[in-house]
């Protein structure tokens, strides 16, 4: 009976936030004269139209998720439930199958929004090859980290059969530490090259400003974003010796100084706050509690230790990430 309930309410939050977005795809362009100072009535219908394109591609993309895991939960327990434990490489093998339809049922939605609307709205620069270069390389790695840490999950389940959320959420907070500090190093480079910013005057304004809050600043860069992109952004990124300021060449191309600096500005109140450590912190606690949570579910379920639990887990998490 507990179990169900937690289900019933997992669900239910789930699709409070979806009707919650369907009721924004709704709702009508702003008529605020504040917002009419500053965009033209062109504008704003223009964002609007670009806001529920993106919306209505994003609501179909999860109900078709929720759809196809919970099909996937209920033919793992119908067909797995005489049958004894899987052997950890047959389990990798079963893994990775998921994943890739998961990937595949996802791929048209992915498609549409990403390189068909951002190129109807002359935001994209990518042309077909380049676009399907660079999702492949993205699909790769989340099949590849999401693969290794679904089959760890496994063995801990295995081997750690009361104690294993523990031991899951230790390794993710881990891995969400030496991810963030290896980003900038090893996936970042995947997709764009980076060069050392060349404007000195430029480059002393931001190593003052950054001064000025109190940040020390060891590299500026300079992304050729340009090449699949018209949209323009800053970013900092990495911890430690990984820290870096990353600013696009189209911002640089297209803005005067000082609006650059504005930029820059505003990502320096996310390092001054230590927002990306914060962060981290955030999401450490929210995966102990959310893998604690699984944890009783599955030994109230009576599935300690069953292979049963993977594809549940990537229900479990899905509901869980739209109710939080």
């Amino acid at each position: 009976m507990v179990v169900t309930v937690v289900w019933v309410i997992l669900a239910a939050a789930a699709l409070s936030t979806l009707a919650a977005v369907l009721a924004g795809l709704l709702s009508p362009v702003s008529t605020d004269p504040l917002t009419r100072q500053y965009f033209s009535r062109a504008f704003l219908e223009r964002a609007a139209a670009y806001q529920r394109v993106s919306l209505t591609v994003y609501l179909l993309r999860r109900l078709v998720s929720l759809a196809f895991l919970t099909a996937l939960v209920t033919a793992a327990m119908r067909y797995w439930r005489a049958a004894p434990p899987v052997a950890l490489p047959r389990a990798a093998a079963l893994i990775l199958l998921f994943l890739l339809l998961f990937q595949l049922v996802n791929l048209p939605f992915d498609y549409y929004r990403s390189f068909i609307v951002e190129h109807r709205f002359g935001f994209s620069a990518y042309t077909l090859t380049g676009w399907l270069l660079d999702y492949g390389k993205s699909a790769a790695i989340g099949l590849l980290i999401s693969t290794g840490g679904l089959i760890g999950l496994y063995f801990l389940l295995l081997r750690r059969p009361e104690r294993w959320w523990v031991a899951a959420g230790t390794a993710l907070t881990l891995f969400m530490l030496i991810g963030t500090y290896l980003y900038p190093l090893i996936i970042d480079p995947l997709f764009n090259r980076f060069t050392p910013l060349e404007d000195e005057a430029l480059n002393s304004a931001i190593v003052q400003l950054a001064a000025g809050a109190g940040i020390k600043v060891d590299q500026v860069l300079i992304a050729d974003a340009s090449r699949r992109t018209n949209k323009v952004n800053a970013y900092f990124t990495g911890v430690g010796r990984t820290k870096r300021i990353v600013i696009y060449d189209t911002l640089l191309e297209r803005f005067s100084a000082a609006e650059v600096l504005a930029v820059i500005a505003h990502e320096m109140g996310h390092w001054r706050g230590q927002h990306i450590l914060k962060g981290m912190l955030v999401g450490a606690l929210g995966s102990f509690a959310a893998l604690f949570l699984l944890n009783s579910l599955v030994n109230r379920s009576g599935l300690a230790g069953d292979f049963r639990v993977i594809p549940l887990a990537l229900l479990f998490f899905l509901l869980l990430s739209l109710a939080a």
